[in-house]
């Protein structure tokens, strides 16, 4: 890694995760919409719904990254623990948060509003909400931990709303170049071109579709200008080795 980027650690919660009866979008996602904005996921986790270890792995992701993304465990339901232990790891106490209360107050009518769901106003005392503009039900921030629902689509579009408020960091540029030449062929071209232009991240992706086997380089850099220098390089190199280049 030659830019110097923040750092990530996703935690995601379940035991349906770890059971193979649900499969694990979240952690694709989330990685993906940090990595558009200049965070480097370095670390994902999937563990389950258990104290101990939840609250083990909040203590040594919020040390090891600039940011911990969770996913899981903050419905109404007794298994949903994420909230309590978040408050453990941090030593905080687990309080009735009184802004979320009053959001599912408007959400439920006075009948439905059952102390189960009640119980998803329970939070870590000093944490600021995240919205949830689909179930209403709010996620919540706590030092460098960002909590999120386990349901994807709920999640996306909480994210989303949310992410771009939180860094400071803009969309780093990136292009894509496709070739048909393998790394084992690229490699070392690739490898020289990236110590040589050390403000520049090339990522080399190897591929298959459509029957044919490739490479997608990504480019990234703050510095339009070297991006688009380091671009051009490698792009008539491919050309000169008949690789087929292709901007995306």
């Amino acid at each position: 890694m030659i830019l110097k980027r923040k750092t990530s650690g996703l935690l995601i919660i379940g035991n349906e995760i770890l059971s193979g009866k649900t499969i694990d979008t979240n952690s694709n996602f989330i990685s993906k919409e940090l990595a558009k904005r200049g965070v480097d996921t370095k670390e994902i986790s999937i563990i389950p719904d258990a104290e101990d270890i939840i609250v083990l792995k909040l203590k040594e992701f919020s040390k090891k990254f600039d940011y911990v993304f969770t996913s899981g465990g903050i419905g109404p339901t007794h298994d949903d623990i994420t909230a309590a232990s978040v408050a453990k790891a941090f030593k905080k106490k687990l309080v009735l948060n009184e802004n979320a209360k009053a959001l599912l107050e408007k959400h439920y009518e006075y009948n439905s509003l059952t102390s189960a769901r009640l119980k998803m106003a329970l939070l870590p005392k000093d944490s600021k909400l995240i919205n949830n503009p689909v179930s209403v039900a709010p996620g919540f921030n706590l030092e460098n931990v960002y909590v999120f629902p386990g349901v994807p689509d709920i999640l996306k579009v909480m994210f989303l709303e949310f992410v771009d408020n939180l860094f400071d960091e803009k969309i780093l540029p990136q292009k894509t170049i496709s070739t048909t030449l393998a790394e084992g062929i690229i490699g070392t071209f690739v490898g020289k071109v990236q110590k040589e232009h050390i403000e520049v991240e090339i990522g080399s992706y190897p591929y298959f579709k459509n029957n044919s086997f490739g490479v997608s380089l990504v480019i990234k850099s703050e510095d339009i200008k070297k991006l688009e220098l380091v671009s051009e390089i490698l792009f008539r190199y491919l050309e000169k080795k008949d690789g087929k280049p292709k901007y995306f």
